[in-house]
């Protein structure tokens, strides 16, 4: 069984193991900017997922907030 989360948030999964250290102060910017796009990307689907026509899926609206959640936090972590 295969993770679809991303596609079906519009995501792109990021595999971090062959990047060089995403917490490097040098590219801590650029990973700012990533964070915020994918938070604005995320709450946008959020607000979209209530008004589809086949109703609310509780599982994905929880799934975004805490994917939210979660960059939020990073970010908090990347400003100090």
């Amino acid at each position: 069984m295969s993770d679809n989360s991303y596609h079906v948030l519009g995501m792109h999964k990021c595999d971090y193991r062959q990047a060089d250290n995403p917490l490097d102060w040098c590219r801590s910017a650029k990973l700012r900017e990533q964070l915020v796009a994918e938070i604005q990307v995320l709450e946008q689907r959020l607000a979209n997922i209530g008004a589809e026509e086949t109703g609310i899926d509780y599982s994905l609206q929880q799934t975004c907030k805490e994917m939210i959640h979660s960059r939020q936090q990073l970010y908090l972590q990347l400003q100090r």
